[in-house]
């Protein structure tokens, strides 16, 4: 208003003076040509202002049309940008604000490719250069991000246009979401696809030699092939829509499959993968068929249907019979040439077995202390050259040291071969039980690690009867494998209760692998863990004997990297 209200203050001040102008004119002029000028001026200033009126009516339909032009771009069904040659956004509906998720305020001003990937940048600025000179953007699709990151397809194509205003050329763009439509397409894809797809499985299960059908959740026939429809003697129309095992499937005593089969899918809901029965021909012929079931579950594991496969068994199940007499006639006679064979070929195979893991341990354990004896004779021999006597002493202990732990090895082997043979002679003695566990303990002191200590416990009485001699070897195995696959303190625990013994071992070492605590009382064995730990793999066999030669039982608990605890239980007294 304030616009129209300058204009025509303008028009006014040029009329007044062109009034004034034309007045001094008029001076002469006789009352008649006056007269004649004054009516031509009125008939001038009626038109006038006719003229004013259309002028203002015009105004009026152009600002409704210009009113319902920026209700069609900003509200269109589709979004629609002005760009620069250089990207940049000129203008932009609200529509097209909506897809970015950004007020238009914000947006104007910016450029189209910071609302996408940098890689649809590159391909974004290549189309408007063609556009800029063509003069046409041919439609082309580009990955757009919303603010919240979520991204989506976007259809762009639009015109090149002159702007007498800004004097430049502008591209005019529509822009659409197209993932939708995208998607739909896609849907509409993978249905031609598997409709193709189905068609071309129908042909190959018309031509298979087994039966194929495919259940529904309810076991009604949706599809069956030829070899179906042939055993079965009726038209694949006629079986369709039928119940599967309450109209064609029989067990093999002949019974309705609904007493065995139908009950079992009452509970379990699904269909065996396996089984065996007969199927009922249109003309009551009974034929044996081997059945293989695969279940079809949906994404959320929602039971569907059964893919169901047989094969017409009949006269294999003939020949099986047949076969099976006369097997069984010939099982008695090889299964008691096969026995005794059997039992020679184990004990072939535990006598390689052993060869096979006493070379192996041999050749590993004697190494050591071999090599140490050699070393240490090379040695003595160089410092008595040298007249170095004092030096000589260290090397000789290192070979006592060696000796021992060859005759530690060899006694072990010795031990089991006596406990194999059954020629352990015990002998039953009293003695207390708590000063012989505590000079074991103090034997052992010497193998202990630094910070290393062994915690003993007594509880009831201390007398016991027992061979002595076999529970020292059974005491030493336990502590001394504790000793050397812990770094801390060994807990020994003793209670006498009841006229049993209770003894716990306990370390907090490395313990043993669950995948090999099933064969750990094994002979040779050693746990994966201990590869490179110094043993023979015979310590716990023997021990586990000699706790059978002295009427008790051992068990043990152990987790990796926590360490075990061995539980040994004998008789306070042995008869």
């Amino acid at each position: 208003m304030a616009l129209e209200k300058s204009i025509y203050e303008q028009l006014r001040k040029r009329a007044e003076a062109r009034v004034t102008k034309t007045l001094g004119l008029l001076k002469g002029i006789s009352m008649e040509k006056a007269k004649t000028l004054l009516h031509e001026l009125e008939v001038h200033q009626i038109e006038l202002e006719m003229q004013n009126e259309e002028l203002r009516e015009a105004q009026q339909r152009l600002e409704i049309i210009r009113d319902q032009y920026t209700d069609l771009f900003d509200f269109a069904p589709i979004g629609y940008l002005i760009l620069n040659n250089k990207g940049i956004i000129v203008n932009i509906n609200l529509t097209a604000c909506d897809l970015l998720g950004i007020e238009r305020a914000l947006i104007k001003g910016e450029s189209l490719s910071a609302y996408m990937s940098s890689g649809d940048s590159n391909i974004l600025f290549i189309k408007l250069q063609e556009a800029f000179k063509t003069g046409k953007l041919d439609g082309f699709e580009l990955e757009m991000k919303h603010k919240n990151k979520r991204s989506f397809t976007a259809l762009l194509q639009g015109a090149i246009t002159s702007n007498r205003n800004l004097k430049e050329d502008l591209c005019r763009i529509s822009f659409q979401d197209v993932t939708t439509i995208k998607e739909a397409e896609i849907v509409l894809q993978q249905h031609d696809a598997l409709q193709k797809e189905k068609e071309k499985i129908q042909q190959y299960l018309d031509l298979a030699p087994v039966v194929f059908l495919l259940l529904d959740a309810h076991n009604k026939v949706e599809m069956i092939n030829q070899k179906g429809c042939n055993l079965i003697d009726c038209t694949s129309q006629e079986i369709i829509g039928r119940s599967w095992f309450q109209d064609f499937i029989c067990d093999l005593n002949n019974n309705l499959s609904n007493t065995n089969i139908l009950n079992n899918l009452e509970e379990e809901k699904v269909i065996p993968t396996n089984f065996e029965s007969k199927l009922r021909s249109k003309t009551g012929e009974m034929l044996i068929m081997s059945w293989t079931n695969v279940a079809l579950l949906d994404k959320n594991g929602l039971f569907l249907g059964t893919l169901v496969a047989g094969e017409n068994i009949t006269e294999r199940k003939k020949a099986e019979l047949r076969k099976e007499r006369y097997t069984q006639d010939l099982e008695a006679i090889v299964e008691q040439r096969t026995q005794k064979l059997t039992e020679a070929l184990h004990k072939e195979k535990m006598v390689n077995e052993m060869k096979t893991a006493f070379v192996s341990m041999a050749s590993h354990e004697f190494r050591t202390p071999l090599t140490s004896v050699l070393s240490s004779t090379i040695l003595i021999e160089k410092y008595n050259d040298l007249k170095e006597y004092p030096k000589q002493k260290r090397h000789i202990e290192r070979i006592k040291g060696a000796v021992g732990q060859l005759t530690s090895i060899l006694e072990d082997f010795l031990s089991m071969d006596r406990l194999e043979r059954g020629i352990v002679t015990i002998t039953k003695e009293a003695f207390d039980l708590k000063i012989f566990t505590e000079d074991i303990l103090k034997e052992l002191e010497f193998s202990l690690k630094k910070n290393q200590r062994l915690n003993y416990q007594h509880i009831g009485d201390s007398m016991m009867v027992s061979d002595k001699k076999i529970l020292r070897n059974i005491f030493l195995n336990l502590i001394t494998n504790a000793i050397k696959y812990s770094e801390v303190d060994v807990l020994i625990n003793i209670k006498v209760k009841n006229n049993r013994v209770q003894i716990n071992f306990k370390d907090r070492g490395i313990g043993i692998p669950e995948e090999d605590q099933n064969n750990l009382f094994g002979k040779f064995f050693r746990a994966k863990n201990v590869a490179n730990i110094q043993g023979t793999g015979l310590g716990l066999s023997i021990v586990k004997h000699y706790v059978d030669v002295l009427h008790g039982a051992i068990a043990f608990e152990s987790k990796l990297n926590h360490g075990s605890t061995f539980y040994l239980t004998l008789p306070q007294k042995m008869k």
